[in-house]
């Protein structure tokens, strides 16, 4: 929600999301080969209005169709799951081959990256623990799409 930080000039959000955008460019890659992405999404994200109908529905109708690639994997951490560490701040944890993982730590004011073992641990745990309480996959896609086409559908005028 990059529009609401307060005192963020327009060019500062821009770069902001340019700088997001080249990021998800590396999921599309051949050569190197593209990483591989699990995403937990909390259903809440899926309901809460942050655009306008039609723009949900269509993120969220993207966010399906990305799902079906072979290197993305995304699953919804359901209502039912209740209170749940996920809803502490917002985390990605990254694996690499020839090194210790690095965690990013998302909070209100930024975030911060650390590639502390203990910290790296202690991320990778509760994601894991997270991650069995999210539906699996299909599951995940088929309520990504009802939600967009039940939530989201367009009204006429």
């Amino acid at each position: 929600m990059l529009s609401t930080r307060p005192n963020t000039p327009d060019d500062e959000i821009d770069a902001l999301v340019a700088g997001r955008l080249a990021r998800q460019a590396v999921l599309w890659r051949d050569d190197p080969p593209a990483p591989m992405l699990w995403a937990l999404i909390d259903e809440g994200a899926l309901r809460r209005p942050v655009a306008s109908p039609e723009v949900m529905r269509e993120q969220l109708l993207y966010l399906a169709e990305v799902s079906r690639r072979p290197n993305i994997t995304v699953q919804v951490v359901p209502y039912s799951a209740g209170g749940h560490t996920g809803l502490l701040g917002a985390c990605t944890v990254a694996e690499l081959e020839d090194s210790a993982g690095i965690v990013n730590l998302e909070d209100i004011a930024d975030g911060r990256v650390t590639d502390d073992a203990a910290t790296v641990s202690q991320v990778t745990l509760r994601v894991n623990s997270l991650r069995s309480d999210a539906l699996p996959k299909g599951a995940s896609r088929e309520l990504i799409v009802r939600v967009a086409e039940e939530r989201w559908k367009e009204t006429a005028p």
